[in-house]
């Protein structure tokens, strides 16, 4: 996604911002209201000529409100951006340009938040705030110019009153400030504009081409296939993501990253034409370097149980500390992240069944519970490879093979001892 640095107390922001945004709103007012006067009027009476129905407004009667390229809707999909710039930026950045050339309106509508690379613990705890913004769309570009990240421009082929009532319900959505607490399940970037366009539809409906694969995945999948390229990242993500990125939704609910958004909207229809063309890129931009590294948490994973493996029946115990401190260490970050999220990851409770500080508050009766505490994460993995969509990410479950080593090892020797 898209991010600017936003503090509500900011200078820039009370001084100069905000005035322009006022002023900003009363011009667009002035147009809508024209606009919709000129719907009611159509609505009214649909015999009504164009000429007749310009003229009762006072205007010339070439201008035809209801024309196709009265107002132009295009969705514009950013590239991705590096995840030190920003982590939010990795899966690229949507957002609506709304046109009127009769009126020499053209501006750019985006959700903007504050960057969560300035301050993590802010965003973990829920307080990072974001809003809708309306710049013009030449001023708006100029960030993704500065940091040569290409925008892609697909041109949608809505309804002419559907384009009027898209332009209007921006216009509310700009009215509630940047206030919003981040949340992407309901204020992402590219969730955000599917649900605006279908709210100003109304009962025209989005015929969506078949996608097997789309259908079949999870929010929680479809983020982290986008995430391909950092899986570190990709990792942590997985640790965050809610609960809610797991249920059965309808494919335009999982429109969450937006290259998704645009290619699935250039198969879909709407009145049995292309819903989305591809018109050019209105920045371009260098392909992002953004290599995999070599060195994965499934590479970490694998290591892992082989030094486990390796050292599973000697003598020498120093390993199995070092992993009763990571798991450990491991458990206190996540209740370190359970007490500070709002919303904690549903795959962060799993995870806390493996990482966490018991057995090594109880490490001396280790022979009393090791077993069956091994039997336990032994199943656990079994059950979470069966399920039919993905609710952790592989590597733990790798790792979790050096952990049913470790607890099941002392019972093996107490069973060769007896033998």
């Amino acid at each position: 996604m898209h991010r600017i640095n936003l503090t509500i107390t900011n200078p820039v922001i009370t001084n100069y911002v905000i005035p322009k945004f006022i002023t900003m709103l009363k011009k667009i007012h002035i147009i809508l209201s024209l606009l919709l006067f000129a719907v009611s009027v159509s609505a009214q009476d649909p015999a009504i000529s164009v000429a007749e129905r310009n003229a009762a407004q006072g205007f010339n009667d070439t201008i035809d409100r209801l024309a196709p390229d009265f107002v132009l809707v295009s969705l514009c999909v950013a590239d991705p951006t590096d995840y030190h710039q920003d982590a939010l930026g990795t899966s690229g950045h949507a957002f609506l340009r709304l046109q009127c050339p009769i009126f020499g309106l053209d501006n750019c509508f985006s959700y903007e938040g504050e960057s969560v690379n300035d301050n993590l613990y802010r965003y973990l705890s829920g307080k990072t705030k974001m809003g809708m913004f309306a710049v013009r769309t030449d001023e708006y570009l100029e960030d993704y110019r500065h940091w040569n990240r290409a925008v892609h421009e697909y041109r949608l082929a809505l309804p002419p009153e559907a384009e009027q009532r898209l332009w209007e319900i921006m216009d509310n959505h700009l009215t509630q400030g940047i206030v919003l607490r981040q949340d992407l399940n309901k204020y992402g970037c590219a969730i955000t504009v599917v649900r605006y366009v279908k709210k100003a539809l109304e009962t025209t409906p989005i015929v969506y081409a078949h996608d097997e694969e789309m259908q079949r995945m999870t929010r929680r999948e479809i983020g982290y296939r986008s995430l391909a390229n950092y899986p570190w990242l990709r990792l942590f993500s997985m640790i965050m993501t809610d609960n809610k990125a797991d249920e059965n939704l309808p494919i335009d609910e999982k429109l969450i990253i937006p290259a998704d958004l645009a290619a699935v909207w250039q198969q879909a229809t709407i009145n049995g034409e292309p819903m989305a063309t591809y018109t050019g890129d209105i920045v371009e931009g260098a392909p992002l370097d953004n290599l995999k590294p070599w060195f994965t948490p499934m590479m970490a994973a694998i290591l892992i149980v082989l030094i486990t493996l390796g050292f599973a029946f000697t003598q020498n115990p120093y390993w199995d500390w070092i992993l009763l401190v990571a798991q450990v260490l491991g458990g206190c970050a996540l209740i370190f992240l359970w007490l500070v999220m709002r919303e904690f990851g549903g795959s962060a409770y799993i995870l806390m069944a493996l990482f966490n500080p018991l057995p090594l508050i109880f490490w001396r009766w280790r022979r009393y519970w090791s077993l069956p505490y091994a039997l336990i994460l032994l199943i656990g993995t079994i059950v979470l490879l069966c399920l039919p969509h993905m609710l952790i990410d592989p590597a733990i479950l790798v790792l979790t093979l050096a952990y049913i080593v470790l607890f099941a090892k002392e019972s093996i020797k107490r069973l060769n001892c007896k033998s």
